[in-house]
């Protein structure tokens, strides 16, 4: 089974993990957008036994009402965001897809917050787009 690791800029935390994510997401809040520096954000979520290992001195940032319930992950050498528990989902990690710096990473599956897309982003032809946050049913994985 493939291992990915996904790491900060300065390479001081990372985490591992194995097997494909459960969905791809693409997320164009002005939360997201503001967290990143992007006009939008992409995570993968995958399941918290595909944890193979993690490294480096994390700090968490959970202070915003928009990340109520996600501890967002990051290096506290370089403040790259790498990686956050979904604690809303019991079991589900969000790791930013950057990090893993892989052309072959699968390709978004979800799409949210289309309301704030900015125009000249491409829209994805995928069949979960949502125009703000997707329904408590459609955001939960099953296995």
């Amino acid at each position: 089974m493939r291992e990915r690791t996904a790491r900060c800029c300065c390479g001081d935390m990372s985490i591992t993990l194995r097997g494909e994510p459960e969905r791809v997401i693409r997320c164009h809040c002005r939360y997201c957008q503001r967290r990143t520096g992007n006009v939008f954000q992409v995570s993968a979520w995958f399941f918290e036994d595909q944890i193979v290992s993690r490294t480096g001195k994390p700090r968490v940032f959970n202070a915003s009402e928009n990340s109520v319930g996600v501890d967002y992950t990051f290096c506290e050498r370089c403040g790259s965001t790498v990686y956050w528990p979904i604690n809303p989902i019991p079991g589900i990690y969000g790791v930013a897809v950057g990090c893993f710096a892989d052309e072959e990473f699968p390709a978004p599956n979800f799409e949210l917050n289309q309301k704030y897309r900015h125009p000249w982003i491409q829209e994805l032809d995928i069949a979960d787009s949502f125009e703000e946050f997707a329904p408590p049913d459609k955001m939960a994985p099953k296995r």
